[in-house]
């Protein structure tokens, strides 16, 4: 089989923090060791396995900023590209779906008697299920059976376009894949509320880790103090905001005797998506003024696995619409046990079985307290999130891929 894959990296100045990059690179790599007779045509700036001959780099670079990724098309230019080589190609997988509509009508520019299958990847959705709230349960629902916008996605009142885009680009695809069963619940039901009788067809996929990098912090000396890992994105609508006004209330209240470390992926952002979206620097300046918080930025991902593993406990972004969160896993994966809110794709994530999953202000409490203080309890939760990292691993991601689009291709043979 010979796939067409177009990877847009919004964080070109520091690829190792590009969740995108990441995701693609090490996915393509054990797709390509999996099935020794594929090949793959990858569409990005830089080439992800330069040293793999089955990877077929067409370099491109879409720019960086969020506008640029989604509303730019430079057609002549991708035309100019794709002429010498999409008569071999028998599937179009596109990881940015607002661009999936401009794929499909370049192809059949290119190839009017031939239909390519295309497969269109949401890793994220602007649509907002709720309102993140500490106020007696973590999640305060929409009402009215309206649509509430994530606000990052809606920079310029943009997000009714975003959405849009993902609904004609799940119309066009022969399937949708997204991360999680959440991810198919948020965006079917979302969609019904504005069009009843929408009808598409969904896959769900993990993101992928390869463990036996990330398994290079369950060999590092844990801090002698209780040491929390922020994991996450600065943005606004990540909650790092809520979380500190947490951890505010829990220093005054509950205990002293620990530290937090945030490990800023966004360092390295270009002054052009700084000035786009002012909310990392806003809450890096008002996060570090706090007496038990430590910035600490990783350049090599060996360095980042092994700071994680350091630390004592992680705790997920406060995102209710979050589909997936690799971050999360990068944690579980080094040896660092998490806590979770009991929504959004966390759940599925992280079993409520675990004693990981919290609902309100006084369980996350209780849930830290017990995990810096009972030994036992945390032994078990890290060994359960080791356990459970293992279903994320890039070899299982792969074969899910592997079987699905052979599936899709209807050829048992590649």
């Amino acid at each position: 089989m010979k796939i067409l894959d177009f990877l847009n990296v919004s964080n070109i100045s520091n690829l190792e923090a590009d969740s995108g990059f990441v995701f693609q690179r090490i996915l393509t790599k054990e797709i390509l060791k999996q099935r020794p007779s594929w090949e793959i045509y990858f569409i990005s700036p830089e080439n992800p396995l330069p040293e793999e001959p089955r990877l077929h780099h067409i370099p491109l670079d879409y720019g960086h900023s969020k506008f640029e990724a989604r509303f730019n098309f430079p057609w002549f230019e991708l035309k100019e590209k794709l002429t010498p080589v999409i008569s071999n190609i028998d599937l179009i997988y596109i990881n940015q779906s607002e661009q999936t509509a401009n794929f499909r009508a370049l192809a059949g520019s290119l190839q009017p008697d031939k239909s390519i299958p295309i497969v269109s990847y949401v890793h994220y959705f602007p649509i907002d299920p709720g309102l993140n709230s500490f106020n007696g349960s973590m999640i305060k629902p929409s009402s009215n059976g309206r649509l509430h916008f994530d606000s990052t996605l809606n920079t310029q009142n943009l997000g009714s376009i975003v959405l849009m885009r993902q609904i004609e680009a799940l119309s066009l695809s022969s399937y949708g894949i997204t991360c999680s069963n959440f991810g198919i619940n948020l965006i079917d039901s979302s969609i019904k509320k504005l069009f009843p009788d929408f009808s598409a067809k969904y896959e769900a996929i993990n993101p992928p880790i390869c463990l036996n990098e990330a398994s290079q912090g369950q060999n590092v000396k844990k801090d002698d103090r209780n040491t929390i890992v922020y994991n996450h994105r600065l943005y606004d609508h990540y909650g790092p905001n809520e979380f500190f006004e947490y951890l505010d209330w829990y220093y005054d209240n509950r205990r002293k005797d620990f530290r937090v470390i945030i490990t800023d992926p966004t360092s390295g952002r270009s002054a052009e998506r700084n000035t786009l979206d002012k909310s990392v620097g806003n809450n890096k300046s008002s996060i570090l003024k706090r007496k038990y918080v430590d910035l600490i930025h990783s350049v090599e991902r060996e360095e980042y696995y092994k700071t994680i593993g350091r630390c004592k406990i992680g705790i997920a972004p406060f995102k209710p619409s979050a589909l997936w969160s690799m971050s999360l896993v990068d944690c579980m994966a080094s040896g660092t046990p998490v806590i979770v809110p009991n929504y959004a794709c966390f759940p599925e994530m992280v079993e409520k079985k675990s004693g990981l999953v919290i609902t309100n202000k006084n369980e996350l409490a209780d849930t830290m307290d017990r995990m810096f203080d009972d030994s036992s309890f945390y032994q078990q939760a890290r060994d359960y999130c080791i356990e459970r990292s293992k279903n994320y691993s890039v070899e299982n991601t792969a074969a899910k891929f592997i079987k699905f689009l052979r599936g899709l291709n209807n050829d048992r043979k590649c």
